[in-house]
């Protein structure tokens, strides 16, 4: 047998690049498979303890929260005694915070909770009142709808939300209470950042030599948009609640503070703070200034949310998370449906990590030379006139 049929069969044993290629998909998919798999797993273990999980999760936002501002001490101190002034400069703002805020906030809640049935009567009132030329446009079968809905929210409410207080509370109070929560969790985050240098020396252990560069550029990059995720949700969330606040105050709104606190906290979850902000806010403002006021509070409103989620939020978890709008709000959607409030949440920083994964293990996409753009930001009349 001469050389050139040995060449023939091996190039005919030998995989296509085509071939190689899908198979190299394949095994892409299945990885992603497997990781679905597993995170519903995981998602069912820490069901199962959930208060050690809360406290695990609350360390793991605590440490990727502060991780910044203990990597820029720790050129010039040691790691321990970053921590360390990191955790005091935060207790002095929790302090001062408290100090100033938390008698208003008490205040506000006492106040409004004596008030609550008083505005709620208030509300249906304003609603069915044939005073108002501006609602009496509206016909009364909406009108009576309309006034009807805080009574089906507060049925709601007693119904699945003592339901979650039922199962909610004997989880944080039967591992630890609230105070000592505050002093585990810290602990757990400064332990996590001690130990973070061993524990990728343990993942990259567990790869060869020749493929440890790789598996280094994937977990620096996955480390990276779950930090940009929780950093990225704390300033939207501070933003949105200072908006918020700024808005009410503006319009005379009664609990400017304590709405836009909880709006802002809420924010994290999405849909929920704009939810908690807006139906209070309306309430309020119709039960203590009339429709007008309701109305230039709804419109205002819409436009904080127009800002959020155009601006705001887009420009924060693009930049930090590296998702465009569009797979940020499929990734909400798809995970509200398979895992509820848990997946609302986690969906971003899953559909992140996801993106990282397909950038390092995948092709690149072809460049736009050779698939041009269907729809551009611009007029296709003005690039046609621009290209050469």
């Amino acid at each position: 047998m001469n050389e050139p049929d040995v060449i023939r069969r091996l190039r005919r044993r030998l995989p296509s690049r085509a071939e190689r290629r899908v198979t190299f998909g394949l095994k892409v998919l299945a990885l992603i498979a497997v990781a679905i798999y597993l995170l519903m797993d995981l998602l069912n273990f820490f069901g199962a303890i959930r208060a050690t999980g809360l406290l695990i999760v609350g360390a793991l936002f605590l440490a990727y929260l502060i991780y910044p501002l203990v990597r820029r001490l720790n050129v010039h101190l040691p790691v321990i005694w970053s921590i360390i002034i990191v955790y005091a400069f935060i207790a002095l703002i929790l302090a001062f915070g408290v100090t100033l805020v938390a008698p208003q906030i008490g205040s506000d809640l006492n106040n409004f909770g004596h008030a609550f049935p008083h505005l709620m009567a208030q509300f249906q009132q304003e609603l069915i009142s044939p005073r108002s030329a501006f609602l009496a446009r509206i016909p009364i079968d909406d009108r009576l709808y309309l006034a009807n809905l805080p009574t089906q929210f507060n049925a709601l409410a007693q119904q699945y939300g003592l339901d979650t207080l039922q199962k909610g509370l004997p989880v944080l109070l039967s591992a630890a209470s609230l105070g000592a929560a505050l002093v585990i969790i810290p602990i757990l985050a400064a332990y996590m950042l001690l130990d973070a240098s061993n524990v990728r020396r343990q993942i990259l252990g567990l790869f060869p030599a020749k493929r440890r560069d790789k598996v280094h550029t994937i977990v620096d990059e996955l480390d990276g948009v779950i930090g940009g995720f929780i950093r990225g949700q704390l300033i939207d969330g501070a933003i949105v609640g200072v908006m918020i606040f700024v808005m009410l105050l503006a319009t005379h709104v009664p609990y400017a503070l304590l709405i836009g606190i909880a709006a802002g906290l809420l924010n994290f979850i999405p849909y929920a703070g704009a939810v908690i902000g807006f139906v209070p806010s309306v309430i309020l403002a119709l039960a203590y200034n009339g429709p007008g006021n309701a109305l230039l509070v709804a419109l205002l409103f819409a436009v904080i949310q127009q800002i959020d989620g155009n601006f705001v939020a887009p420009k924060v978890l693009k930049d930090n998370v590296g998702l465009s709008p569009l797979y940020i709000i499929l990734a909400i959607l798809i995970g509200s449906e398979l895992f509820g409030l848990a997946g609302t949440f986690l969906a971003v920083p899953v559909a992140a990590m996801m993106r990282v994964l397909r950038e390092q293990l995948l092709p690149s996409p072809a460049p736009t030379t050779e698939d041009p753009p269907e729809l551009t930001n611009r007029s296709r009349d003005k690039v046609a006139v621009k290209a050469p």
